[in-house]
């Protein structure tokens, strides 16, 4: 009788959680995981036939089981509580947090890098022809900048040695691209110009790449004032960087999320893929995230700054651009911003047919250097 209990008790809580797991509102997103959750798979004979179908519903399972996110939170405070050191494939040190690279790579892709040399040759020969100051600049992603705090049982990159970027980057030198590497101004002092808990630089980061981009600009010919009043000052918030919200926000940290002050304010006019918006570059919807900056990812931003004296430039991006977009826009006319991992209406060229700005700024960060999608693929 006490085994038939146990049955029934057992039987009656699969029940519930698949009962739970069916019936509620299916999310789309994980919050925390900052993913994309599956789409329940259309029936199909023959990808069940071909064994592909089930494995599909697993998937799906897996994303939407019933208290999901509690069990993950429980799960994540043991692990934390054990001290592992790789948890929710974050690596886990004293005061910062890493990426897991469980498979480290022994060469780069050289079709890849070849594709993408070629491609920004391409687009510097003809932004010569059109006038336009095109610059590459290349900022280190915050695993790099922190290679030194793995712990040295861990692989502390995704390529065994550091090849791909010192043939990217001489690469584009050899070809003759104007650039700059951040590398070799942030690296003063990595722990003032990053986070610990999130994968981009912080503001500071930012300012420091601004200043760059201008002083280059000016000496090659775009002449725009730099904002030298700048403030930069702590947002009064628990800071959610990346890599914390894989761990759901547990681990405990001082890190802070930053704003600017400007002692004169520039005003001016923004639209978001075509759509007027409020005239702000920090998004209060998003205080206490990276998003904070420019409202997070978007496909194509105009800010105008009504001043036709001064330059125009366009910045393509991904998330880099964001704080550094919340800084450059005080220097330029228009300043325009495309994330092609999202913008779709037309390539690189079509776009600069349509309305030809004085500078291309293009950043990329150099885990993504040899990237051929998204940013990767200007066509």
């Amino acid at each position: 009788m006490k085994h038939f209990f146990k049955i029934i008790l057992f039987c009656g809580a699969l029940f519930l959680v698949s009962a739970q797991t069916l019936l509620k509102e299916p999310a789309t997103t994980s919050y925390y995981e900052n993913r994309a959750l599956a789409v329940f798979p259309p029936f199909s004979m023959q990808e069940v036939l071909d064994g592909e179908y089930f494995p599909q519903v697993e998937t799906w399972i897996d994303d939407h089981l019933a208290w999901r996110d509690s069990l993950l939170e429980y799960n994540t405070r043991k692990e934390l509580a054990l001290h592992n050191p790789v948890v929710n494939d974050t690596v886990v040190t004293q005061d910062i947090l890493l990426p897991y690279h469980g498979t480290v790579l022994d060469h780069y892709d050289e079709t890849k890098m070849a594709q993408e040399l070629d491609m920004l040759q391409e687009l510097d020969s003809y932004c010569t022809q059109k006038g336009i100051e095109f610059l590459y600049v290349g900022i280190p992603e915050q695993s790099n900048a922190f290679r030194d705090r793995y712990p040295s049982y861990l692989n502390d990159s995704s390529y065994r040695d550091d090849t791909m970027r010192t043939d990217f980057m001489a690469g584009v030198e050899a070809r003759g691209i104007d650039h700059l590497w951040m590398a070799q101004y942030l690296s003063a002092d990595y722990d003032k110009y990053y986070s610990k808990t999130d994968h981009h630089y912080n503001l500071y980061g930012a300012y420091e790449t601004y200043l760059r981009i201008m002083a280059y600009l000016n000496a090659n010919g775009v002449a725009a004032p730099v904002t030298t009043d700048l403030t930069i000052t702590p947002v009064d918030t628990d800071f959610l960087g990346s890599r914390n919200r894989k761990l759901l926000g547990l681990f405990e940290t001082d890190d802070q999320l930053y704003t600017g002050t400007l002692a004169e304010p520039v005003p001016f006019t923004r639209t978001d893929n075509g759509k007027p918006v409020e005239a702000t570059v920090y998004s209060e919807a998003n205080r206490n995230v990276y998003a904070y900056y420019m409202g997070g990812d978007i496909a194509e931003t105009i800010i105008q700054t009504n001043r036709p004296e001064l330059p125009d430039v366009l910045v393509v991006g991904d998330s880099f651009t964001n704080a550094l977009e919340s800084i450059l826009y005080t220097s330029f006319d228009e300043m325009r911003s495309l994330d092609y991992r999202y913008y779709t209406a037309m390539s690189i060229y079509d776009y600069l047919e349509n309305w030809q700005p004085d500078a291309i700024i293009y950043v990329r960060d150099d885990l993504s250097y040899i990237s051929t999608d998204g940013n990767g693929d200007l066509q």
